[in-house]
Parts: structure tokens; sequence; C-alpha cells
């Protein structure tokens, strides 16, 4: 029957009643006393009544009464739609040609109008559209538009396009937009902090798209973030919840706010001239607020009335420092003398990290390496060749061959004292075995960093020894031990010598009387 299921349920509730006649139903029912009468002949045949079929669902209700229309036998064959929708997907393919096609193989198939008419109400069938409901202050969308736009360089006229940054609140639909030089990390940062202190405060999820400053690689177990993007949401306390490849759903909000942006603010702009971004983001910043503030049919109350009402009180305070970009570089293999090359330099990292990877992080002059995450190294960044190496980075064995280095000992003495840089330096020097002399040192450096000499002992032994041209180690040691510098030096006077042409002071004393 022609007769909408519903009808016919209200035309069979009716007929239950003995004393309505068929043309009294037709008239409440506003149908035919005809169709009446067929649906009538059906319950009577069918030996039911309305009790036993009320609670039945439309396919049983058929299978009970056959009620529904009954497929001509001589209907067209049709194809297999989802092999047509599979089919559609490739490149140059078009659904004419998939008609032709089918037409080739059924010449009184189905026209072209009812071929794609059929189609497209499978199509929708097959679509199942999820509701996305978000919290206050749960995510924030964020994407490039697909538009730049153009700024003019006003010495040269050289013409360069800037790209445009949007951001979406969830609940509210909240948008920020920006203009940016580039989609490059750096660049892709700067607006995410343009976004975060233009809300206010910080979302508990910003969904980004995959582009490559967010998202390095995506595979069915992890998806692998920029290590700078990564570094962001943690000083921001954020978590980065990218949408899948090739699912536009996950970011529709993302989606229309990109759309939203640049239909009512860069429509407007597109005879504009600018000559810098500043200039653009002051334009681009009028028509975002005066966008957020529009009340439309759709919604009664404004995205910044629902923004202060909602998503604003739910988000995270935003940090007392901003965050600083990073350059990094990834996976830099140390080398076995455990240093790394950045630039023309080389910068070491403690021995045991030696021939593992490392990761690199550049902020302003200084430069730190990581090794899992961790800090292991840090170094001013210097732009000629040459190498940096910390002491506390060597080898215990190349700690000791550096640090016996006779430049390492002088350097050593001069923190001790000039005295005992003396001894060391007349040991090093002037000693005919330099191979003892440089022993000798070693040997009582050793002592004083162990704590057996102090370094006031050590100069006052080093002054005594040098007047008495001392340079053996073990004598210097003697002299300590004994506390022979600290005793009052007594000279003997020089023995009065008597011979016949030496004149003593009785003759220097008489000369006077002498003369006339």
């Amino acid at each position: 029957m022609k007769l909408p299921i519903e009808t016919q349920r209200e035309v069979l509730r009716l007929a239950s009643d003995p004393t309505l006649s068929n043309r009294a139903i037709a008239r409440l029912a506003k149908i035919s006393h005809n169709s009446v009468r067929n649906i009538r002949d059906r319950l009577l045949m069918s030996g039911e009544c309305w009790e036993n079929l009320k609670d039945l669902n439309n396919d049983a209700l058929d299978a009970r009464l056959g009620l529904y229309r009954s497929v001509p036998k001589g209907r067209k064959n049709r194809p297999q739609w989802p092999e047509v929708h599979e089919q559609l997907k490739l490149p140059d393919v078009t659904l004419e040609l998939l008609w032709q096609e089918y037409r080739l193989g059924e010449p009184e198939g189905l026209s072209y109008p009812q071929y794609t008419r059929i189609y497209r109400e499978w199509v929708k069938r097959q679509k199942l559209s999820m509701r996305q409901v978000h919290a206050p202050g749960d995510k924030c969308f964020v994407d490039f538009c697909g538009r730049t736009m153009p700024i003019t360089n006003p010495v040269t006229g050289e013409v360069s396009y800037a790209q445009i940054f949007v951001a979406t609140m969830g609940c509210s639909g909240y948008l920020f937009a920006t203009a940016v030089p580039s989609q490059t990390v750096s660049d892709w940062l700067t607006a995410h902090i343009r976004a975060l202190e233009f809300f206010g405060g910080v979302p508990r999820y910003v969904v980004p798209d995959n582009l490559k400053a967010a998202v390095i690689k995506t595979t069915r177990e992890q998806v692998v973030l920029n290590r700078a993007y990564a570094e962001f949401s943690e000083h921001y306390e954020f978590q980065i919840f990218p949408a899948r490849p090739n699912k536009p759903k996950d970011k529709s909000l993302g989606e229309i706010g990109v759309q939203i942006v640049q239909r009512y603010v860069l429509a407007r702009l597109r005879s504009m001239t600018f000559f810098s971004i500043d200039e653009l983001n002051n334009k681009i910043e009028y028509w975002i607020t005066e966008l957020n503030k529009r009340v439309t049919k759709t919604y009664p109350v404004s995205r910044q009335v629902r923004f202060y009402e909602s998503d604003l009180l739910a988000m995270q305070v935003l940090p007392e420092r901003r965050y600083s970009y990073s350059q990094w570089v990834y996976q830099v293999r140390a080398g076995s003398d455990y240093h790394v090359i950045y630039g023309q330099h080389a910068y070491s990292v403690p021995y045991h990290y030696a021939n593992l990877l490392v990761d690199l992080r550049v902020q302003g002059e200084w430069l730190e390496i990581l090794h899992q995450r961790k800090v292991i190294s840090t170094h001013r960044i210097k732009d000629e060749r040459g190498t940096s190496t910390l002491s506390e980075h060597l080898s215990p064995s190349h700690a000791y061959a550096l640090d016996t280095q006779p430049e390492m000992l002088i350097a050593w003495a001069e923190t001790v004292g000039p005295q005992t840089l003396i001894f060391v330096r007349n040991n090093l020097q002037l000693r005919r075995d330099f191979a003892s002399g440089r022993k000798a040192v070693i040997g009582i450096r050793r002592d004083v960093r162990k704590g057996e000499i102090t370094v006031s002992r050590l100069e006052s032994a080093c002054t005594y020894a040098n007047e008495l041209n001392i340079l053996s180690s073990e004598r210097l040691r003697s002299i300590i031990r004994n506390q022979s510098d600290l005793r009052p030096i007594t000279r003997k006077p020089a023995p009065v010598i008597e011979h016949d042409n030496i004149r003593g002071a009785q003759y220097y004393a008489t000369q006077g009387e002498e003369l006339p």
C-alpha cells in the first residue's frame, strides 16, 4: 500500500471497533473508504486483532498482514552501492563514468538521474554524525587558514604572504586570529602564545591538525609530537590532542572557525594593501573583536558573553613566565671523545654518554644537551672553531692526564700562593730530571687535596724551602712535619780573625790623636 504506516496503524485501531463503518473510518483517517475496506479485509483474513498487533514494529506488522507495497517483479537491477562509493575515492573517477559502465552491463538499467538520486539517498543513510558536546574550558581547536594575506615591502615592493592562525574555544566558540610570517615551529608557537594571552587562560586540551610544527609522525601505535611543541605544552600545562589524519570531524569546530574568519574577517580585507604584519594584525584584531561581539539568530548571545560565562571560568591560569622558544636539533650522536658538534664548535658531555644519541636545545646564548629528556650538559655557545670541555665531563684516566700537565700544575700553584708558585716552577724548570720534578709537584698537590697539608702550611714551608734552594718534595714534607719554617732563625756572629795586616777598632780610634 502507498499509505504511510502510521495511517495504516490508525485505520487498524479504528477498524477494531465494529460500530464504525468503512466510510466513517475513512472520514476520520482522511483516506479513501476503499483503502479502509482493503485493510479491514486483510485484518479479517489474518484472524488477528488490534490488541495483538498494536505493540509490533513495522516489519513485524508487515509480516502479519502484508500491508507494505510489494516489490514489482520486474524491478531493475541496481549496482552495489558500497563498490560505487569506493570507486569514487579513486582519482578522476566520476559518478557519470560509473553509470556508463553500469549501463554497459545493464542496458535496461537505471537512468542517470535515477542512478545519482538513489546513490545520494544511500550515502545519506550511511553517514552518522555524532553530536560533540564540549565542556567549558576543555578544548581549544587551532589551525591555519587555507587563505593567506599579501604583505608588500614598502621599499622593494616585493610581496610575501602571511599565514593566518585561528584558535576556537570548544564550548563558547570564542575566536582568535593572528597573522604570522610562516608555518614554522617558531611562528606556530608564537601564535599559540598570542592566543592563550588573548583568552587569558589555558584550556585542558589543544586540538591541532597534523602539520609538521605539531606532529612529526602518526602511526597505529603512537603519535610522535614535535619536541618544541611538547615542551611548550608542558610549560603551559595543557595536553595536545591531535586530530586523526583525514578525520576533519575531529576538529570540526576548528574548520568552522577558519571558515568564519575567512568570510567575516579576511574577506573584508581583500582589497587593502598592508606593508607589515603588525598593520595586518591591527585590522584582524578589530574585526575579530566585532565578530565575537556579534549576535545572530542562531545564537542570541554573543561568543564573547558565552566565553566569559563558561570557558574563562573553567580555564587554567596562565603561568607567570612567558614561554621562551627553544630551537631543537634531534638525535645527534656524541662522539667517542664524548663531544657533540653544533655549528663549528665541539661541546663536551659526561664521558659515559659517549656514542649515545642526544638532543640539542638552543636558548639564546646557551646550548643544553639532553639525553632522554634530561639535561646532561650546558655550554655557552661559541661561534669560532674549537672545543669546549668541562673538567667534570672527563673520564678518570683522561682527567688525570689533563690534570697533570705542567700548565695545570702551575695554574694550581697560583691558587695557593706566590711562594708555592716559585717552588713549583723551580721543580718544573730548573731540575735536570723534569719527570722527577713533575712527579714531586703532583705528590704535593695530592697531599693538599687529601687534606694532609693545608694551604697555609704549604705556603709557609715553600717560603722556607725557597730561601734554602730546596727542591725535593720529601724535604718539603720534612719541613712541614718538623715545623722548621716556624722556628726563629738564629744567626751566629762571624769569628774575629787576628792578622798583622788587619787593622782593628783600636787602630782607628787612635788615629786622630797623632795628627798635628
